[in-house]
């Protein structure tokens, strides 16, 4: 598990290495941490490329709804159930 407050002080070397492997760590990702999340009533957020700009949050139950981000607010808002 990698930290991100490790970027406060970082230098830029080592926030290019900080940031290759979260990348390297999301291309390999199993999906087994989302699962967890559903299994124990958490809700996750994913990205779908039919809704470019938002994020999609599925429940437990599998339902799904469209969030986007209300930049006044700085929440996430529900557009609509998908």
């Amino acid at each position: 598990m990698i930290d991100p407050r490790f970027l406060d002080n970082a230098s830029p070397s080592e926030e290019e290495r900080f940031f290759a492997e979260f990348e390297d760590m999301l291309a390999n990702d199993d999906g087994s941490e989302a699962s967890r999340h559903l299994r124990e009533g958490r809700a996750i957020y994913i990205s779908d490329r039919r809704y470019p700009g938002r994020a999609v949050r599925v429940h437990p139950n599998g339902r799904r709804e469209l969030m986007r981000l209300d930049l006044v607010s700085g929440r996430l808002v529900v557009e609509r159930a998908v």
